[in-house]
């Protein structure tokens, strides 16, 4: 069948549109109903192929809310356009007609793709050479249908950032052989200790390829490549000094790594796929003399805005923008500048690379509480202020106070501690910025302890509380995947904790870091950084509400058998390959458990100091164990636990005799794109709406949440009203019978989200990173509580975002001037106010743009900023995972 519509292909020839072939080309996308699509494309005069592969996408997903069967046609369209480019348009034709099987075109093909990385000389020499006698067995071993596992979302994230190219732009990379890529990079390490990387390759795809298990990004960039830098996160020591090369500081006892020093291999892990977190908090303040010119200093700040023009210059990987965090010490005499340096009118122009974070310990709390003065003070006149911390620190403070009393420090600044909280408060409500970070509980908790040496900063987003130049591999389970009916399967999570320990831990050994400093660090203490993602959709599918003390025990259950199997899994390593080298020094070799020190500190501290507040969140965890479900579920994850001989008295005697192989080992990042890759909602958060604009390359449309949609559908709920209601509002209406199982972000009470965070702490030995979301409306009040409440109950850090704070967001939800229901919480009543004047999402569907290019500028204006491809809406930075 012909028409008069000419295509214009990429080659730049034209042909005349050809329907048959089109309509088979949906026929295998098993498109629900192929006519209707050719109908819609509304094709006329000359038109792109491109084009044309846009329309029919954007076709597809505006039909996803009426059928599910939509979306996955949308997803295999988006895989067939994959495979053309990998395996060339004659394989896929065979496939088409039936002369060649999916899983021989897949097969046949990765011999090809390993030959195509030979050719473009991407393989790491020495692992291709070792492999290359085993890819006919490897080949055989991949299975195509689980390409099927991921959502549209995720073929998009993996085509856009992840799946590797040929020179002239097109993939020889395809989902499948990703993972395989991955497993093999990852799986060389075991020669080393006289395994067979075959069968852990074989292992780890299976763990990774059926969304079992998904490690952060740069692994899945780089694994097997020449590049080979496979950490997600760092951080760097910035001295005060510009660098040790320098002739004037190579006798400077302080300056070991200075700014450009740092500033250099910032540049060299972000193109590498990395993020980074500095504390520049060493430095001297502003106006201070600089000993080598007698000149005056810029200050922490000025060199700031130095590294964040860095990231504006260099992607990460070349695919990303780049991650950092910024931190500085309360007492530092510029931390007042710090803390408004991203409010006001700066919200949306400075640091827009940082996120910022105050570093606070209990010290500075006692004062806030007691409304005490402090003085902010010179590091380089009292440097025993940043290599300190808990009673030492306040033994090192309280001398430096007392000679600034005796006249021989300078007074820079005497405030009240409770103003400068309130600052922080103030300027955390207004833009979202700064966080806080606990470095006292970050040091007590942390068992790796290098004599000498205080952790002072975190990586980009707070989940890593690390040394200087230590970095970290992170990976996180899929929860979601273990629900079975109304039941969980412990048995098999067991199992896959205890191989992602494994993985993450064979990444360290075949890891090529950039600087030697790194190496020597990395392998002194072996860091990694396990967590979790799915855990709303581990919820939704168990019938449990997210602000329910049910979900609270529940989670504390999840958190606590993990961590419990993945210290089983570190010590199994170290009895095999030893335990790592800084272990001696170790809080592990004394047989302490890290989540024995946070118990203890909320029972013997914050008990002290606010009893009321830590009796309100212990008894909120015991009436969710009261529940009989969850009483169960506890009981049958305390059982398997006990089979591998996981509980607390077996693993503090074989971390004292056996050891581990591990420093730290738990990590709860904000995913971002490991969660879109995986199709479920990020990390330990709830859903962030069930509707929202996302902006794709192909045009912008309404999207709703995957596993909201899924049981929407399934129930026969989303009727037209429903349905009208959640595009106005990205909610679901208040006498929907799935109102409270679905509940959004913002329609969950802030201290339901401070308690989920600190329970996930309660287990972890390095970070959560989690966003405290309020809706516009919140009070500042609120946001001084949130952060009191996270720091009194034991959360390493805490980070708040207002909706609307920021002019420029990731994301906006339904909105209409008229304000919404009532939505009822446990204990508190939150009204859903105004949303102010912006366009409603049903209204702005009649202005979207189907097909990029066309723009009119008329959604910028309106909305803003839109979610993007491959944006995760609780990933502040656009670079998590």
């Amino acid at each position: 069948m012909s028409t008069n519509i000419r295509v214009i292909k990429r080659s730049g020839k034209l042909e005349e549109f050809n329907t048959e072939k089109l309509l088979r080309s949906l026929k295998l996308a098993r498109t629900p109903d192929p006519e209707i699509v050719i109908k819609e494309l509304a094709l006329n005069g000359s038109v792109s192929s491109a084009e044309i592969f846009d329309r029919v996408q954007l076709v597809m997903l505006n039909r996803v809310v009426e059928d599910l069967r939509w979306h996955d046609a949308a997803r295999n369209y988006l895989l067939w356009s994959v495979y053309k480019q990998v395996w060339d348009k004659d394989v896929v034709r065979r496939v088409n007609d039936g002369e060649l099987s999916l899983a021989d075109a897949y097969r046949e093909g990765f011999r090809a793709w390993f030959r195509t990385g030979l050719e473009l000389r991407i393989w790491d020499s020495e692992m291709s050479a070792w492999y290359a006698q085993h890819i006919d067995e490897l080949a055989s071993y991949i299975d195509p249908g689980r390409d099927l596992l991921l959502t549209y979302n995720g073929v998009r994230t993996l085509m856009s950032r992840y799946l590797l190219k040929r020179l002239d732009g097109t993939f020889f990379e395809a989902p499948q052989y990703m993972w395989m890529r991955t497993a093999m990079g990852v799986a060389y390490a075991e020669l080393k200790y006289g395994g067979d990387p075959i069968t852990w390759a074989r292992r780890f795809y299976d763990l990774m390829s059926q969304l079992r298990f998904i490690p952060n990004s740069p692994t899945l960039y780089n694994a097997m490549t020449r590049l080979g830098q496979l950490s997600a996160c760092f951080v760097v020591p910035v001295d005060d000094c510009l660098s040790r090369e320098s002739d004037t500081n190579r006798d400077d006892t302080e300056c070991g790594f200075g700014i450009m020093d740092a500033l250099r291999l910032a540049a060299l892990i972000f193109q590498s796929g990395g993020g980074v977190g500095y504390n520049f908090g060493k430095l001297r303040p502003e106006g201070d003399i600089v000993r080598s010119t007698t000149g005056i200093a810029s200050g922490p700040l000025s060199f700031m805005r130095l590294f964040d023009t860095l990231v504006d210059t260099i992607k990460q990987g070349g695919k990303r923008r780049g991650a950092q965090m910024g931190m500085l010490f309360w007492w530092h005499p510029d931390v007042e500048k710090f803390i408004t340096s991203k409010s006001g009118e700066s919200r949306d122009t400075a640091l827009q690379n940082f996120n910022i974070s105050v570093a606070i310990d209990d010290y500075f709390m006692r004062k806030v509480l007691n409304g005490e003065d402090i003085y902010l003070i010179n590091p380089r006149e009292c440097p025993c202020l940043y290599k300190t911390w808990g009673e030492e620190f306040a033994r090192c403070y309280e001398s430096c106070v007392e000679r600034i009393r005796e006249g021989r420090v300078r007074i820079w600044r005497k405030v009240n501690a409770r103003e400068l909280w309130g600052k922080i408060v103030k300027s955390a409500w207004d833009s979202g910025d700064p966080g806080l970070w606990n470095r006292d509980l970050a040091n007590l908790v942390n068992n790796e302890k290098l004599p000498g040496e205080v952790i002072n900063a975190t990586n980009p987003c707070s989940e890593e509380s690390l040394y200087d130049f230590e970095s970290c591999n992170l990976g996180s389970i899929n929860l979601v995947r273990y629900v079975r009916g109304d039941g969980f399967d412990w048995d098999s999570l067991a199992r896959d904790v205890m191989l992602a320990v494994r993985f993450l831990d064979d990444v360290i050994d075949v890891n090529k870091l950039p600087h030697e400093m790194l190496r020597k660090r990395v392998l002194e203490t072996r860091r990694v950084g396990l967590g979790v993602n799915g855990f709303s959709d581990a919820l939704i599918a168990l019938g449990l509400r997210y602000d329910s003390p049910q979900a609270l025990a529940f989670a504390d259950t999840l958190a606590s058998f993990v961590s419990h199997m993945a210290v089983r899994s570190s010590i199994e390593l170290a009895r095999e390959r030893g335990a790592y080298p800084a272990y001696k020094h170790s809080d592990w070799a004394d047989g302490v458990l890290p989540w024995t020190k946070h118990r203890e500190r909320l029972e013997e501290f914050s008990a002290k100091i606010d009893q009321g507040a830590v009796n309100d969140y212990l008894g909120t965890l015991k009436t969710g164990y009261a529940d009989p479900r969850i009483k169960a579920l506890s009981e049958e994850a305390t059982a398997v636990l006990r089979g591998y001989r996981a509980l607390d008295p077996e693993l503090s005697v074989d971390v004292s005799t056996v050891g581990v192989r591990n420093g730290s080992i738990m990590s709860i990042a904000p995913e971002g794109s490991r969660s879109l890759i995986a199709g479920v909602n990020s990390s330990i958060e709830p859903l962030f709406a069930i509707a929202y604009i996302r902006n794709l390359s192909i045009g912008r449309l309404i999207e709703y949440n995957y596993t909201a949609l899924k049981l929407l559908l399934a129930t026969k709920t989303l009727d037209e009203g429903t349905r009208r209601f959640v595009e106005e509002y990205g909610v679901l209406p208040r006498n929907h019978p799935l109102v409270n199982l679905l509940r959004t972000a913002h329609e969950i009470h802030w201290r339901w989200h401070v308690y989920m965070q600190v329970t996930w702490a309660r287990w972890n030995d390095s970070g959560v990173s989690k966003t405290i979301n309020m809706p516009s409306e919140t009070p500042v009040e609120d946001v001084e509580e949130a952060y009191r409440l996270a720091w009194l109950l034991g959360a390493f850090g805490i980070t708040v975002y207002r909706d609307r704070s920021k002019s420029v967001q990731v994301i906006y939800t339904g909105i209409k001037t008229e304000p919404k229901p009532t939505v009822e919480v446990k204990e508190v009543t939150v009204e859903a106010k105004p949303k102010t004047t912006y366009t409603s999402l049903t209204n702005l569907k009649d202005k979207l743009v189907r097909i990029k290019g066309d723009s009119g500028g008329s959604i910028e204006e309106e909305m803003r900023e839109e979610l993007g491809e491959t944006d995760d809406p609780y990933c502040k930075t656009g670079a998590c995972g």
